[in-house]
């Protein structure tokens, strides 16, 4: 083999695609060896009306690629590594998997679309393009009403149908928009957090495929980036198990070997999402059957996100507060208009219900999504600020918005933390007593795991310590440690945050 080894590198011929063979030309060249570049055309570039899942077969970007290495028509094929089937065909080889890009998925919303909302900033039945099962199963997971429609064309066509209006939203990968640095100035830029919307394996990814026979392929490992390649491997190989392509609902995200393993996976019972170790337990985990009565300790939520999580794997989600929010019956109101209401709990959402609708201009402010999904269907489209889910954060966040001319109204509880005297705002802050919790005089039901969602629910709980237990946050922990009881706490007080806790009590 020469010292300065040429290839003849093949690729599809999309913005994308070129982008990503020159830039492994360019990591070629800096090691001493040539290229040139040979543009093929695949069955899913010339197939743009259909959704992936509505074709036949696989390998829809890669199979005439790979028919031209066999072939001997060029020498190295430059792949988005999610493309690529998980068994390589015979006489191929992955010789090298350079640094990973960005893995997450990225929403961009119309302007026109944009709305403060439960988990995603969308207004109520947005259309969302994708062509991919698993984005709009996980988007109809965090937002039942949207509606998904199919979406196909390279990257800057996508792009260019959301900005004409024909889409409210779509989904596309962050590292292709962050590759080809495209202007998305006049669109809104949300990133979908994996611990929330799980990619796809290798999502970010590139292969570098050659004949396994080709005695270049050791000089192509200085290419290489060893934690990218376990990490994607750990990814890939569950969804080798199951024996899926890119068409199967289902999503793995490992950032690496200190990082949990989070998978998605759409099955017949509803979305399934699992926390693990690695690929062997995940596998066991998304193949067993193991149903749980799991109890929170809150009011009834019946159509949120943790009972959809719930249902997916086959558990019961039991709703059952120890502490019942109940109004005062003359809570000292100020006599003052006001543009703001701050909503920090679920409790503060049922207490003040009467409040809200005898108030029916006042905008809605929430922590988060936990919260805002306890709002009356009439009230959600009040809502002009959902937080992240931090109390701390979500306050701070919130009240930096709001003018010295505008009024926040906090009707709290009795045993409210009273988060809005820790830091300064610049608005009028309107506090008082709106409503106390009262023990529930009823016993806990049965289950086999509790979520304590507050301080209060545990000093008011009225049955024996339970079997397994999950802390909502730091406060709710101080609680339980006062009382010795061994727990688990979420490391956030969302639904998913919540699903992983119990996962791991």
């Amino acid at each position: 083999m020469s010292d300065t080894p040429h290839f003849r590198i093949g690729t599809r011929g999309s913005d994308l695609a070129m982008w990503q063979a020159h830039h492994v030309r360019d990591l070629i060249e800096q090691r001493g060896g040539t290229c040139e570049i040979h543009v093929l055309s695949t069955q899913g570039d010339r197939e743009q009306v259909h959704a992936f899942d509505k074709l036949e077969g696989k390998g829809f970007f890669t199979k005439e690629i790979e028919l031209a290495l066999l072939a001997n028509d060029i020498d190295l094929a430059v792949h988005s590594h999610k493309d690529l089937e998980t068994q390589q065909p015979e006489g191929l080889c992955i010789a090298a998997v350079p640094a990973r890009a960005s893995a997450e998925d990225v929403l961009l919303v119309h302007p026109k679309a944009h709305r403060s909302a439960t988990w995603l900033p969308l207004k109520k039945g947005s259309a969302v393009g994708t062509s991919s099962a698993r984005r709009r199963d996980q988007l109809l997971l965090l937002r039942p009403d949207l509606n998904i429609q199919a979406l196909r064309g390279n990257v800057p066509t996508r792009i260019q149908r959301l900005k004409e209006g024909r889409y409210d939203a779509i989904v596309l990968a962050a590292a292709g928009i962050e590759r080809l640095n495209l202007d998305l100035d006049d669109l809104r830029v949300h990133k979908l957090d994996p611990r929330k919307f799980v990619p796809a394996p290798a999502q970010g990814a590139l292969a570098l495929q050659m004949r396994a026979s080709d005695p270049r392929k050791p000089w192509l490992t200085q290419l290489e980036s060893p934690e990218t390649a376990q990490t994607i491997e750990n990814e890939r190989a569950i969804l080798r198990e199951l024996e899926g392509g890119c068409q199967l609902p289902f999503g793995a995200h490992h950032s690496g070997p200190s990082h949990p393993l989070r998978c998605f996976l759409q099955a017949s019972t509803g979305p399934r999402r699992i926390l693990a170790s690695g690929s062997i337990e995940a596998l066991q985990k998304l193949k067993e059957v193991n149903p749980r009565r799991l109890l929170i300790t809150r009011l009834a939520k019946p159509h949120d996100t943790l009972h959809r999580l719930a249902k997916g794997s086959g558990d019961s989600l039991i709703e059952w507060p120890a502490a019942i929010p109940v109004p005062l019956k003359k809570p000292a109101i100020p006599n003052t208009a006001m543009d703001w209401v701050w909503l920090g709990s679920p409790g503060a959402v049922r207490a003040c219900s009467d409040w809200l609708h005898e108030n029916p201009n006042v905008k809605v402010a929430t922590p988060g999504p936990g919260t805002s999904e306890a709002l009356q269907p009439e009230d959600r489209s009040r809502l002009e600020f959902c937080g992240n889910g931090d109390p701390v954060g979500a306050w701070q966040s919130f009240i930096d918005g709001c003018s010295p001319e505008e009024s926040v109204a906090i009707p709290h509880s009795q045993q409210s933390l009273k988060r809005w005297e820790t830091c300064a705002a610049s608005a009028s802050l309107h506090p008082w007593v709106h409503y106390t919790t009262e023990p529930n005089t009823e016993l806990a039901p049965a289950c086999d795991t509790v979520c304590f969602t507050s301080p209060t629910n545990v000093r008011l709980w009225n049955s024996p310590q339970p079997p397994n237990i999950v802390a909502i946050g730091a406060t709710t922990s101080a609680e339980l440690k006062a009382r010795n009881w061994d727990h688990t706490v979420a490391v956030h007080p969302d639904a998913f945050g919540i699903w992983e806790a119990f996962q791991n009590s």
